[in-house]
């Protein structure tokens, strides 16, 4: 902290002390003028030397025994008055130093001194009043110290209480001279900086990151933390500014430098506030969604390399607002996970999904996910096998699929679920492989049914040597085991057939299809059959996304479409040319079209005609 900002809370501390000095200052006065006045009053009147004469010219015992008596109670009077006198101030005193105490907790971190969160309000409100005074700019920078719990978990809460002071030392040396910093969470440190602007307050946060990040501890095993930072400009100038509205700002830019794994730098914008407002809305409306039915399983379809049919579908959850229209599940999932929503969530489309496919072709299976947050449920084998049972949908047409990331927060009681679902007849599935931790380990300890292989992998296969060899270590490595393989992510004639030559077992991606409703699964399993019969007609979809993709009533209906207008043109032709030249046996072909973009729905048309 600075200078002035130490003496601004020093003068609050010693308000009261300095009262309390005045007021001793003036009893001592007020005693010292009355002991004079009763001396001048004895040398005007003689009052004292007329008593000393009335005591002694008592001669008699009882007036000995008398004055005596009197004497003494006035003395015990006098001692006891002074007693108390002193006492009352002791106490006097002792509650102006708790109430200094109090009030200096109040504003202060107790672990590191440096103010809190009511410290910082309280600054805040002084630079928001004076940059209105002035119109300068100011700014509020807001650290957050990555992965902060995991240092206490792993290195003990007095590594964490070592960390913190000496964050706080460092902020507070390499601050400017009137700039102010605070503690105003476990692990997260203000700073207040006067008369900068935008790139100046960059520039700061840039050198204060950098100090944080020198180690902490030397040594075989250094200690080393990072911060993710969040920047708020401000400036008098601005309409309706105040606390609160900086620090919403602050809140929000240190959200969005988290959100890229953290160590970022991030300065607010209005575009981010919008963001946050869109999350917020999406937070509001997630629960009643889940409940009513807008969020819905849709069926992405697994083919079997070898013979090119269908095994079965991977179901994933698809939200259709109906304002926003369709939120993808990289937004919506995120957000039901912090709110806790997981859980049901998953419950839901399993239970949808598994009423919807109960009645397709028996050899078809269900993959769905299963998130770390669920796998902290220890009654999760137990809530799934009861769905199961309440759906009338078989266990062995169920899999699971499990990311790595779920298998290291209680290795344990991963086994137990696990083991509990298989029992039952459910497959296990280890999703994502390559991408998380331990990989080796869990394949040896943990009995999973099959392996995915990550998109990140598939689809870069093609281009990049290291995923190919990636791709063909994880097929030979689950060989070995006895397992088979899932690639997915295949969008692409040429990735198929490579991961087919390489030994893969099992393949999805938008070259199949996208995930579908249940309403289109039965038209999709018609087109799929075709194709397994004509694996030529699949079109290569590389770079598409998935809303531009058509589904398969879209296809099927272009595809007969465009069959009936072809059979409609080849009737005209034939009875415009047969009367004209009976003898020549076959006309010219007709010229070619002109070349045109392609598309996925004009091309399989074409593909069709020629089959």
């Amino acid at each position: 902290m600075s200078l002035a900002a130490l003496q601004t809370f020093s003068a609050k501390f010693s308000g009261r002390k300095k009262a309390s000095g005045v007021g001793a200052r003036i009893e001592k006065f007020v005693l010292a003028t009355i002991f004079a006045v009763l001396f001048v009053i004895d040398l005007q009147w003689g009052l004292l030397r007329r008593f000393v004469d009335i005591v002694q010219s008592i001669q008699s015992t009882a007036g000995s025994i008398a004055f005596a008596a009197g004497f003494a109670i006035w003395v015990g009077l006098f001692t006891y008055a002074a007693r108390r006198r002193a006492e009352a101030r002791e106490m006097r005193m002792a509650v102006e130093k708790a109430n200094a105490e109090t009030e200096r907790i109040g504003v202060c971190d107790a672990l590191t001194g440096l103010p809190n969160r009511r410290g910082l309000k309280a600054a805040l409100t002084e630079l928001v009043a004076r940059t209105a005074e002035t119109g300068s700019s100011a700014a509020m920078i807001a650290f957050d110290i990555d992965r902060f719990k995991t240092l206490n978990d792993v290195r003990g809460h007095p590594t964490g209480d070592k960390v913190l002071l000496e964050i706080s030392d460092r902020l507070a040396v390499s601050v400017r001279d009137g700039d102010f910093v605070a503690r105003v969470g476990a692990d997260e440190f203000h700073v207040l900086l006067a008369d900068v602007g935008p790139d100046e307050a960059t520039v700061i946060a840039t050198q204060l990151q950098d100090d944080i990040g020198r180690p902490i501890e030397r040594g075989p095993n250094p200690l080393m933390v990072r911060a993710s930072i969040g920047i708020a400009v401000f400036s008098g100038t601005e309409p309706d500014l105040d606390v609160d509205t900086v620090m919403r700002r602050v809140d929000i830019a240190l959200q969005y430098a988290k959100a890229d794994g953290g160590s970022g730098i991030s300065t607010f914008n209005a575009d981010m506030e919008m963001s946050i407002r869109e999350r917020a809305q999406i937070e509001r409306a997630l629960d009643a969604a889940i409940a009513n039915g807008e969020i819905q399983p849709h069926f992405q379809p697994v083919i079997d390399l070898q013979s090119n049919r269908i095994s079965g579908f991977e179901v994933l959850s698809r939200w259709v607002h109906p304002e926003r229209g369709t939120i993808p599940p990289s937004v919506f999932i995120p957000i039901a996970e912090e709110m806790g929503l997981l859980g049901r969530l998953t419950t839901t489309i399993l239970r949808r999904a598994c009423a919807a496919a109960r009645d397709w072709p028996a050899h078809i299976k269900l993959a769905v996910n299963i998130s770390p947050v669920d796998f902290k449920n220890p009654w999760l084998a137990q809530e799934i096998l009861q769905t199961l049972i309440e759906v009338g949908f078989p266990p062995q047409r169920l899999e699971l699929e499990i990311t790595e990331n779920a298998l290291v927060v209680d290795q344990e009681q991963a086994m137990k679920t696990i083991t509990s679902l298989k029992n039952q007849g459910i497959t296990i599935s280890l999703d994502d492989f390559g991408t998380g931790y331990s990989s080796l380990h869990h394949l040896r300890v943990l009995p999973f049914d099959k392996i995915k292989i990550d998109q990140s992998f598939v689809k870069t296969m093609r281009d990049n040597a290291d995923s190919r060899m990636i791709v063909k270590a994880i097929i030979r490595l689950s060989g070995s085991l006895g397992l088979p393989t899932t690639a997915e992510g295949i969008e692409t004639n040429n990735n198929a057939e490579l991961l087919r030559d390489l030994g893969c077992t099992l393949g999805q991606g938008f070259l199949y299809s996208k995930a579908v409703p249940s309403r289109e699964v039965p038209t999709l399993l018609d087109m799929l059959a075709s194709q397994a019969v004509h694996p030529d007609r699949r079109i290569d979809v590389e770079g598409i996304d998935e809303a531009s993709l058509p589904g398969p009533v879209a296809i099927e209906a272009k595809v007969a479409e465009a069959a009936e207008t072809e059979a409609e043109a080849e009737a005209g032709s034939d009875a415009l040319v047969a009367p004209a030249v009976p003898q020549i046996a076959e006309p010219a072909p007709p010229p070619a079209p002109a070349a045109r973009p392609v598309d996925p729905v004009a091309a399989l048309r074409a593909r069709a005609r020629t089959a």
